[in-house]
């Protein structure tokens, strides 16, 4: 049966962080966009078309308008505006990256675009971009699962999700924030995030403040990025992870606080690691955006390297608990805490863990490397264009079955420029290291 109602309320404390950073539709938005492509399978367009409708039918957040300024969100039905989301053609999504650079207008369209490479009216491959408002790089393995669910379904003539649990949707989960169960689950984050914040203070010391890079710099193309493959750090960290059962992206993160500790010349480094902030098996099973930040402490000096990386993951484990903290009572808690410290290379480096089973696609990184430089085993660093949207200061590990790809990203006035090329190998140094 088709959605017909359209439902209206607030955004989620995931959505409201993004918005909280993101105030504005931009010419630059592209930059945050989640995506991925899928095998079309040779499947009739047309029955392409119905498993699209089936997935956004199933999903109220990908057919949601968002309202930045006033907080909301309006679930359309699907109706005629299919059309505006779904695209046929005969390019290949794998080789033109234009789709991927979707601008979206979330206050005026759906946040998703679908491309369909077509031969003979026959689906060979779909591309899916969606704005971040509404998903994330876990939420893009629940869309890449069920549309491909949906698209063999309908192919088979079924209809994909009949008997299937109700996905969990964002406006409910707003709701559920807001309400008495939300509110006592926020005391307790906040408790655990002032006790964090109190640490990482008390560990910095008298340390200066550092650069506190613009968000918007006033020059443009002002952000760069730095990206370093190595199939030897992958192997190392899962060899490691399987013998001392301390997560891999724990392992990744303790490497990216002693390399911020160095470059800042800093005794310790506080990061904001992402968490996929999924508690639930209704959350896993959401396309929605859930990611959320938590903060940990890494100290640059460590006597007992096993104890300290024990550490780093036992802050991870129950920061997820708490991950889910009100933005605007965390971001004034942080400014509260750590004063001009805060939004500086010790206090505010974003650390993102990525692998194949958050959906996260990086087959195009490995083949451009690989046609470049063949099987060599030493690591290559590159670095990307400037660009006009990026992060201040970031980590993003992507780890799956062929290596790791660490990509680390920072503003102009960071001063991190001179330095990424010695921390990306210091920190795959550091985890290589470790299965020695």
């Amino acid at each position: 049966m088709r959605t017909v109602e359209l439902r209206e309320g607030g955004l989620t404390l995931s959505q409201q962080e993004w918005v909280q950073w993101i105030p504005a539709d931009s010419p630059t938005s592209f930059e945050d966009n989640i995506w991925g492509v899928l095998p079309g399978g040779g499947v009739p367009v047309a029955q392409v078309a119905a498993a699209v409708r089936d997935v956004l039918d199933r999903h109220e957040g990908l057919r949601s308008m968002v309202d930045r300024a006033c907080r909301l969100q309006v679930a359309e039905p699907v109706g005629e505006r299919i059309d505006e989301v779904l695209r046929v053609g005969d390019t290949d999504p794998r080789r033109d990256e234009g789709w991927r650079r979707t601008c979206f207008r979330v206050g005026e369209q759906w946040p998703i675009q679908v491309v369909v490479h077509a031969v003979g009216g026959a689906a060979r491959s779909v591309g899916v971009v969606v704005d971040h408002v509404a998903i994330d790089p876990w939420g893009l393995a629940v869309l890449r699962r069920e549309l491909g669910q949906a698209i063999r379904a309908r192919a088979a003539g079924r209809s994909p999700f009949a008997g299937a649990a109700p996905a969990q949707q964002p406006l409910d989960v707003a709701a559920e924030e807001a309400g008495p169960a939300g509110r006592a689950y926020q005391a307790r984050a906040r408790e655990y995030w002032q006790g964090q914040l109190d640490r990482l203070a008390a560990a910095l010391g008298d340390r200066p403040p550092g650069v506190r890079p613009a968000a918007k710099p006033a020059a443009a193309r002002g952000f760069r990025s730095a990206c370093l493959l190595s199939r030897r750090a992958g192997a190392a960290a899962s060899a490691v992870a399987e013998r001392t059962g301390v997560p891999a992206a724990a392992l990744f993160l303790h490497a990216f606080g002693s390399a911020v500790c160095a470059a800042e010349d800093a005794p310790a480094a506080g990061l904001f690691a992402i968490s996929a902030n999924r508690l639930t098996g209704a959350a896993a099973g959401s396309v929605r955006k859930a990611t959320m930040t938590m903060p940990i402490v890494v100290p640059a000096a460590a006597p007992d390297l096993a104890a300290a990386l024990a550490g780093c993951a036992a802050q991870q484990l129950h920061g997820h608990r708490y991950a889910n903290a009100d933005p605007a009572v965390t971001e004034a808690m942080c400014r509260d805490t750590l004063g001009d410290r805060y939004e500086t290379g010790v206090a505010y480096p974003r650390f993102s863990y990525l692998t194949e089973a958050s959906g996260n696609d990086t087959a195009p990184a490995w083949a451009a490397v690989t046609e470049a430089f063949g099987d060599a085993e030493d690591p290559v660093v590159t670095f990307g264009r400037p660009r006009d949207l990026g992060a201040r200061y970031m980590l993003t590990v992507s780890h799956d079955r062929r290596g790791a790809i660490l990509d680390l990203e920072w503003s102009q006035e960071s001063g991190w420029g001179p330095h990424a090329e010695a921390m990306l190998r210091g920190m795959e140094a550091f985890v290589v290291g470790l299965s020695t």
